[in-house]
């Protein structure tokens, strides 16, 4: 194995932030390596400061256990919540439609992540028709989904709570002077006091920046996402989080040996095929799991590493490295890229199905049980009379692993005998 093999191999385990500590580490032996940390957001770095996060939502319709069992974002997430709101206060066909594409087009953050312009063309609709519906979608609860911008989300908070001042909006004009503690600046352009300032910079902190991720019903994730997924015209949009990755280089000034030149080339060198290789299998993943994106977890298509590896003419273990742990985020909230990976389950007509979204399936047929509750065998009579042939004892296997009780304590629970 070549010395350029051996890193890139080692560092293709590492999450983005694992590998910046890995450079910068090297940087600090090796004056060869040249890093330039990302720019960090100074209005964001507010919250940074006093971090603020509401508790998750309540995943209505599932035993406790159910997310992780299914292993992705369950549902309803962000976007079945931001599309049944909207057809409740949508009446028109066009304007359904247009909010959902606008219910496709957040980040999980909750913020539009597309130009209206874009969604207009798409469309072919006028801006005007597209921002209208716009309007209609931001007064969903809670305040600041479907914002524009950081200033945006925190202006529809603001404007719930009614207490968008003229000091809240000229603070809110100016958010990098206050992510820069520039208070006396931003007093003398609100014509106010420094305490002035101060006080509604506590109350901004009470906002949050983040509105959709109240929506992912998994834990949250412990370091920031290595992959962002957007919904862009014609598709998804693939891209790391450089948020979290330093760029860089060699310097080849001859004050250095060129030990630390080979070194620092070779880990340069590594860096970018770890990053080129963790992209292109978050790509097709993306591609392989549209549907998922798309509909949600009962779309999730069968796939594994064997699979993956041979459409990438990559090495199954190399694809295990790169998924274990690697945080993606989706407007379906964060998922690992190896929760995305899901057992095939062959149909009477040839077809597939997963096994995440056959236990989606399953989870919905119990919610929607009534009165009687269905046992695990009149469960597997209905799968099979949709061309799913699967044994009582797996259905309750995967009634188990969603956390939800048998169908005779469920019927005790409700004081309905089961049938």
């Amino acid at each position: 194995m070549t010395p350029d093999l051996r890193r890139a191999i080692g560092l293709l385990k590492l999450s983005n932030q694992e590998l910046a500590h890995e450079i910068a580490l090297e940087a600090r032996s090796n004056a060869a390596l040249v890093l330039r940390e990302p720019a960090q957001d100074l209005a964001l770095s507010i919250f940074r400061r006093e971090p603020h996060r509401q508790p998750p939502l309540a995943v209505p319709g599932g035993g406790g256990g159910m997310a992780e069992a299914l292993g992705v974002a369950g549902s309803p997430g962000l976007h079945d919540h931001i599309l049944s709101e909207l057809r409740l206060s949508l009446r028109s066909a066009d304007e359904i439609e247009i909010g959902e594409v606008l219910a496709l087009s957040v980040s999980p953050w909750g913020w539009l992540d597309r130009d209206l312009g874009e969604i207009a063309d798409e469309l072919g609709r006028p801006v005007a028709q597209v921002e209208a519906v716009l309007r209609k979608a931001q007064q969903i609860e809670p305040a600041g989904l479907l914002a524009r911008d950081l200033r945006e989300c925190l202006w529809l908070q603001a404007a719930d709570r009614d207490v968008l001042s003229p000091v809240m909006e000229t603070i809110l004009d100016n958010l990098g002077l206050l992510g820069a503690g520039k208070l006396e600046e931003l007093a003398d352009l609100a014509a106010t006091s420094t305490d002035k300032v101060r006080a509604t910079l506590a109350l901004i902190r009470s906002f949050d920046p983040k509105p959709g991720l109240r929506f992912d019903p998994a834990p949250p994730p412990e370091s920031e996402p290595d992959i962002l997924v957007r919904r862009k015209a014609g598709g998804w949009v693939v891209d790391l989080n450089r948020s979290t990755l330093p760029e860089v280089s060699v310097d080849q000034d001859d004050a250095h040996t060129s030990e630390q030149r080979k070194k620092a080339e070779v880990l340069v060198r590594a860096v970018s095929r770890r990053n080129e290789t963790l992209l292109r299998l978050a790509a097709e993943i993306v591609r392989r799991q549209k549907d998922w994106l798309e509909q949600g977890p009962s779309h999730l298509a069968p796939m594994n590493f064997a699979t993956l590896a041979a459409e990438l003419e990559l090495h199954e273990t190399t694809v295990g490295r790169l998924a274990a742990g690697r945080m993606m985020a989706t407007p379906r909230g964060a998922v690992t890229l190896r929760a995305l990976c899901s057992a095939a389950i062959a149909t009477q007509n040839g077809d597939q199905v997963s096994a995440v979204a056959l236990r989606h399936r399953i989870s919905g047929m119990i919610a929607q049980e009534g009165r009687r509750p269905l046992s695990d065998a009149q469960i597997a009579a209905r799968l099979e009379a949709d061309g799913i042939l699967l044994a009582r004892r797996t259905v309750a296997k995967y009634r188990a692993q969603l956390g939800i009780a048998s169908a005779a304590e469920r019927g005790a629970n409700s004081g309905v005998g089961c049938v």
